[in-house]
C-alpha cells in the first residue's frame, strides 16, 4: 500500500507535462506503471479506490486456493477494467517491463508485458508474497514470485533502451537511508554517471500507512504526500503534510537486517 504514493508523484509529473517514453514496475509499483504505459493512468486513484472496495477476504477461498485472501481475483477484475491486455498491446501503449524473481534460483528477470500472451499473469507474479497468494504464477514454465526480493531498482534498463533521463519512484524515505534495491542492498546508491541522470520522487520519513492498509482515508492521505513531494522535489515548494512520519524502524528494515547479519528473525515476528 505504500504504492499509493506513486500515485500522487505520477499526478504531479503528468500536470508538469512530463511524459514518459517507457514504465517499468517492480512489485506493488506494477499496476501503477502498468496504467501508465496502458494511457490510463489519471484513473489510478478510482482504480485503488476500486481495489479497497472488494472485502479481501473470503474463508470459502480456503477450499479453491489454500488462503483465505481473494487478491489474485481483486487484482484480476480491476486490470480488465483499469489496464486490459488490449491496451497494453494497442500502438499507442508505452514499452511496459515488469521485474519479477525467478523463485527456482532468485534471478532478477525482466519481462516486456506486450509480448507476453498473458500480461496479467506477469504482473501478478511481480506481486506475488506468500501468504497473500499461495501459488506462485508460471511464466514460460517456471514459478516467478515478487521483483522486489531479487531488484527492486531495474533504472538500468531505461537507460538500455534509450532513455534521457529516468524518474524514479521510490517509497523508502530519505531519512531512513539509502534506497532499498534488495536484501542484499537494501542501502543503494546509483553510480555517478547515472545519478545525474536521475530524479528520485520518495518520502521524507517512513510513510504512515500499512502493508496491506483498509483505511481508504489512509490512502488518500498517502497518495497526497506523493503529489505534494514530487512538487518540493521539481519545483523548490515546501508542503508540511511531507513532514509526515511512521513511528519506530519499518519490519521490513529490521527482517533485512537480521537476513544480512545471517541470523533467523525470532519465532512469531513475520
Amino acid at each position: 500500500m505504500r504504492c499509493a504514493f506513486q500515485v500522487g508523484a505520477l499526478e504531479t509529473l503528468r500536470d508538469l507535462g512530463i511524459k514518459p517514453a517507457l514504465a517499468i514496475g517492480v512489485s506493488a509499483g506494477a499496476w501503477n506503471a502498468g496504467a501508465v504505459a496502458a494511457g490510463t493512468d489519471e484513473r489510478l486513484r478510482s482504480y485503488w479506490r476500486a481495489f479497497h472496495r472488494m472485502p479481501p477476504v473470503d474463508l470459502a477461498n480456503l477450499w479453491r486456493a489454500g488462503s483465505p485472501f481473494r487478491y489474485p481475483e481483486i487484482h484480476r477484475r480491476n486490470f480488465r477494467r483499469f489496464i486490459g491486455a488490449a491496451r497494453l498491446a494497442a500502438p499507442e501503449a508505452l514499452p511496459l517491463y515488469i521485474g519479477v524473481t525467478r523463485l527456482a534460483d532468485r534471478t532478477s528477470v525482466l519481462f516486456e508485458a506486450c509480448r507476453m500472451p498473458d500480461p496479467f499473469a506477469l504482473l501478478l507474479a511481480s506481486n506475488y508474497l506468500p501468504p497473500f497468494y499461495t501459488r506462485a504464477p508460471r511464466i514460460n514454465g517456471e514459478r516467478y514470485g515478487d521483483g522486489g526480493l531479487s531488484d527492486n531498482l531495474p533504472y538500468e534498463r531505461a537507460f538500455e533502451e534509450g532513455c534521457d533521463a529516468v524518474v524514479v519512484l521510490a517509497t523508502k524515505g530519505e531519512s531512513e537511508g539509502g534506497l532499498f534495491r534488495s536484501p542484499r542492498d537494501p542501502e543503494h546508491r546509483p553510480p555517478a554517471d547515472l545519478a545525474d541522470r536521475m530524479v528520485v520522487l520518495r518520502p521524507r520519513h517512513r510513510l504512515p500507512i500499512g502493508f496491506v492498509e483498509r483505511d481508504w482515508n489512509v490512502v488518500v492521505r498517502t497518495m497526497e504526500i506523493g503529489r505534494l513531494r514530487a512538487r518540493e522535489v521539481l519545483l523548490g515548494e515546501r508542503h508540511p503534510e511531507t513532514d509526515a512520519r511512521a513511528e519506530g524502524r519499518a519490519p521490513t528494515a529490521i527482517l533485512t537486517g537480521w537476513f544480512r547479519r545471517g541470523r533467523r528473525p525470532p519465532d512469531g515476528a513475520i
